[in-house]
């Protein structure tokens, strides 16, 4: 594993008239890096150093409630006697400057069982260009990850639009603190047609309790077989400079079996090439 910290590849900006281009081959090698070495620190140097390496003042971890990290590992050290992780998904911003990373994870205190889940991080470089954990949340489910597939997505195109306005900007993230309102609009009203509208073909579903969920058909088919219904109240949004990128996070009712039950969700938006917000990574868990 300690190979891919070779990834890290220099990035240079050629600015042209509105717009920007990023010159690197391998822009997410960067953070995949990033997230391998703070697991691999975990393991050899111990949970606490490897969870808080990639922290600052804006760090948001959910405990389950989403909270400053630097908080939450001040006044709550207890955390697992070890803990690694590694990503099986990651995607990087045309910018360079936002991204993600998810994959399986697991925890051990000693003399207790190992336990199994699946996390997901949302990484932004900080003024310094070090890459820094913006969000972070986790779940539990019983088994191992039996996932296999290794995808980690650099951007098909690296030109897009340069903003120079705060309130342009602001607007943006309007647009998806909006869509992610109108899914939970339609949610209300019947899961199946939100999810049909906003989910991406190879979306993923990370449920706690539950083994990932890949693709839309296959979480049609979960959410069918389990009789689950989902509501959810955004209360957070973020998107990349580029544009591309987004997350948003917030409340959510689960109604499992005519038992409706307080959780949160994280959802990763992406623009397609028809300008159409998908998600393509959603979370739940219990509060």
């Amino acid at each position: 594993m300690h190979c891919a910290i070779k990834w890290i590849i220099p990035i240079s900006f050629l600015a042209f008239p509105h717009f920007v281009v990023a010159q690197s081959n391998n822009m997410v090698g960067q953070i995949v890096a990033a997230d391998i070495y703070d697991s691999e620190l975990s393991v050899n140097k111990g949970s606490l150093e490897g969870l808080r390496n990639s922290l600052d003042r804006n760090s948001i971890y959910f405990k389950p409630a989403p909270e400053p990290a630097f908080d939450y590992f001040r006044t709550r050290p207890n955390i697992p006697d070890s803990i690694s992780w590694h990503p099986v998904l990651a995607k990087i911003a045309k910018s360079n400057e936002w991204g993600f990373t998810t994959g399986p994870i697991n925890w051990q205190n000693e003399g207790f069982g190992k336990k199994y889940g699946e996390y997901l991080t949302v990484w932004k470089r900080d003024r310094r260009g070090k890459w820094k954990i913006a969000l972070r949340a986790e779940i539990e489910h019983p088994n191992p990850s039996k996932e296999e597939s290794i995808k980690f997505v650099n951007p098909a195109n690296e030109k897009y639009f340069k903003q120079h306005s705060d309130v342009r900007l602001d607007q943006r993230e309007d647009i998806v603190r909006s869509t992610d309102r109108l899914m939970g609009t339609i949610l209300m009203a019947d899961n199946a047609v939100a999810y049909k509208e906003f989910l991406g073909d190879n979306a993923r579903m990370l449920f706690a309790g539950y083994a990932p969920q890949i693709g839309k058909e296959n979480i049609f088919n979960f959410l069918k077989t389990n009789k689950i219904e989902i509501k959810t109240e955004n209360i957070e949004v973020d998107r990349s400079y580029s544009g591309e990128l987004a997350y948003s996070y917030g409340s959510a009712k689960v109604i499992k079996n005519n038992r409706v039950e307080n959780f949160y969700y994280i959802r990763i938006w992406e623009l397609n090439d028809d300008f159409k917000w998908n998600v393509i990574v959603e979370m739940l868990f219990e509060k």
